[in-house]
């Protein structure tokens, strides 16, 4: 997998874990408006998108083949 392959997998799966995490709190969060809800969503996504644009922005360099399988290991990416 390559780099920018591998940052772009991390995203996905942390965005996954994510989105399954919102839904296992369904119940607490369904005394929040919709507008809340959505918040919640944006600022979750937000937290994402900060976590792996480091490790996306270094692994853009094709050399980086070394980070990208190490990557892959530890967080059990699938291309």
């Amino acid at each position: 997998m390559s780099g920018p392959t591998a940052g772009r997998a991390l995203h996905d799966r942390f965005d996954a874990i994510r989105r399954a995490e919102l839904a296992r709190l369904k119940k607490k969060l369904a005394g929040l408006s919709e507008a809340d809800r959505q918040f919640v969503d944006h600022i979750t996504a937000e937290i994402v998108r900060a976590l792996t644009r480091g490790p996306e922005q270094a692994l853009a360099d094709e050399a980086s083949a070394l980070g990208a399988e190490a990557l892959v290991r530890l967080f059990a990416l699938e291309a």
